[in-house]
């Protein structure tokens, strides 16, 4: 039997680990250069969409409360095979995603302080290393350590809003609308890959105590702050004209507070990235855990990885599994020179066919007319929609945007 262990605000947290991602360093900067002034009314739109599809993952989990997630709700409605072909490609997407973050999390923090490629490489092991210890003790120990970052993290952005709050300029909001309003769709598709995450949390559906009434609380709860933090940044952001050129493409927030307070911008910048990017990992390999061990339990992984401790009821073996073949990932890309292009498609690519046959099972598997149900369609038509823009969002502008996409 599993031990309930997480929380309410431990569920908040783990959901904005999960969503924030480095993403948040610089998100508003690009959607600000696409579509200025104007991609205010992006995020609005983006904040708009994320609710239905944030809604139709909750209430799945809270009704299928289940360590496969995704893969359970697809197999539920599709069959075996469907969902393990679907617990596979999130795994992969998943695990290949933490190979991104923590390479990251280490360029950030080595463009900060001059270290080599050989120091970069075992950043981020080490940030890997942090995630996979906490979540080898359980996912109580793991939901204190996304409670502790992403506390630590809201205050630094928060903190951001507020001493910039002098410094904006309301002449910067003209022209509202620099680039034509094609501009803001364009933005859009950025930002929209953004929002992803919210299926990470529900393969721990069976950890939370009360899920039948916290799981949904904390998504609905996490969506409303990160919503709004998302929207803040963008505000300062576009204010004090911090994007646009190359110094604000490495961080608009490390721009404003260096500006504010006088401190090495870079530095800024290490910091919330190496709390970003460890609160991230934490939060997926606990998620890639869980759906290990049931890919496991139910045959569709060996059967060596589902035997879970006897007092932390957590399967340790999945846990150093997860952690070893992303670590592995880190050396094979810094040994091989591959940029986050050359691997960005595995986890872009099988991730949207995740969000589409969830939502799918979604329509299937609640009843017509509810709200679950019109929440599961309409984020089942908005992701196929997306999919003729996949390619040329995710490759058009090099590395630093194409790392956006993913987080």
């Amino acid at each position: 039997m599993n031990n309930p262990s997480i929380g309410l605000f431990q569920g908040i947290a783990l959901y904005i680990a999960a969503i924030l991602g480095s993403g948040v360093l610089f998100l508003s900067e690009v959607a600000a250069s696409i579509a200025g002034p104007a991609s205010i009314i992006s995020w609005l739109i983006v904040i708009f969409i994320s609710f239905p599809l944030a809604y139709s993952f909750a209430s799945l989990a809270r009704q299928y409360p289940d360590a496969g997630g995704a893969a359970t709700f697809v197999r539920i409605s599709f069959g075996y095979h469907l969902g393990c072909i679907v617990g596979w490609f999130y795994f992969v997407t998943a695990a290949v995603g933490q190979t991104i973050v923590s390479l990251t999390g280490a360029f950030y923090v080595s463009e900060a302080f001059g270290f080599s490629h050989v120091e970069t490489t075992l950043i981020a092991v080490f940030m890997l290393l942090i995630a996979g210890v906490s979540n080898y003790y359980g996912v109580n120990v793991s939901g204190k350590v996304a409670l502790v970052l992403s506390a630590c993290l809201l205050a630094l952005l928060l903190l951001t809003v507020f001493v910039s709050l002098p410094s904006i300029q309301w002449r910067h909001f003209t022209p509202f609308v620099p680039n034509g309003w094609f501009s803001v769709g364009s933005a859009v598709t950025v930002i929209f890959w953004s929002f992803f995450g919210w299926e990470a949390i529900c393969s721990l559906a069976n950890h939370f105590k009360r899920p039948e009434k916290d799981i949904v609380k904390g998504t609905a709860v996490s969506a409303i702050i990160i919503g709004l933090l998302f929207l803040a940044l963008s505000f300062v952001t576009i204010g004090t004209a911090a994007y646009g050129s190359k110094e604000t493409n490495l961080s608009p927030i490390s721009i404003i507070m260096g500006n504010t307070f006088g401190v090495e911008v870079k530095v800024v910048t290490a910091v919330l990235v190496f709390i970003i990017c460890t609160g991230t990992a934490n939060a997926f390999v606990a998620s890639l855990t869980q759906l290990g061990y049931a890919l496991s339990r139910d045959g569709a992984f060996p059967k060596f990885f589902s035997k879970r401790h006897t007092t932390a009821k957590i399967p340790r073996r999945m846990v150093l599994f997860v952690i070893c073949f992303a670590q592995a990932g880190v050396l094979v890309t810094r040994g091989l020179s591959l940029t986050f292009n050359d691997i960005l498609f595995i986890p872009t690519s099988l991730g949207i066919w995740v969000y589409i046959l969830s939502m799918a099972a979604g329509v299937k598997l609640f009843k017509k007319n509810t709200l679950a149900w019109w929440a599961s369609l309409g984020s089942f038509i908005l992701c196929l929609l997306v999919i003729p823009y996949f390619s040329s969002v995710y490759f058009r502008s090099g590395n630093c945007r194409s790392i956006i996409c993913y987080l």
